[in-house]
């Protein structure tokens, strides 16, 4: 099981919703700035929060444009897009913690959080460099 964290603004204000189940759920999609500055780009992620976790970010208002940080388990799923033929992939995170990201942190402030995330990842494992494999098509 990958897991993942990820610092982005999320792309939509959120519905709580209810399973089959009656369990509360909300998902929604953030946005996250990747690469250096000629590669830059922005990925998309789907997060999915279950439960008391679900619950807590709507009360907390988290709505479009909120920056906040994710962890989770990371899954490659295979959807059918809305057209109901045609299947894609996307990123998916199953939430275990979120928050938001400091008031003020600008973009600066963001390269910050990141290299000292990154810091405390060098302390783990080795830094791996180089070209990433595109995923499975």
């Amino acid at each position: 099981m990958a897991q993942t964290y990820v610092i982005g603004r999320v792309t939509a204000d959120l519905e709580l919703k209810t399973s089959i189940n009656r369990h509360p759920y909300v998902r929604f999609d953030i946005a996250e700035n990747i690469g250096g500055k000629e590669h830059r780009r922005t990925q998309y992620l789907q997060i999915c929060a279950m439960g008391d976790d679900a619950e807590r970010l709507v009360r907390a208002r988290v709505k479009k444009g909120s920056l906040i940080w994710v962890s989770g388990s990371l899954e490659l799923e295979v959807y059918t897009r809305r057209d109901g033929v045609t299947t894609d992939k996307r990123l998916k995170v199953l939430l275990d913690n979120w928050g938001f990201v400091p008031a003020g942190t600008d973009k600066a402030g963001t390269k910050a959080l990141d290299s000292k995330f990154s810091e405390s990842l060098d302390k783990i494992s080795p830094v791996i460099d180089g070209e990433r494999e595109a995923l499975p098509g």
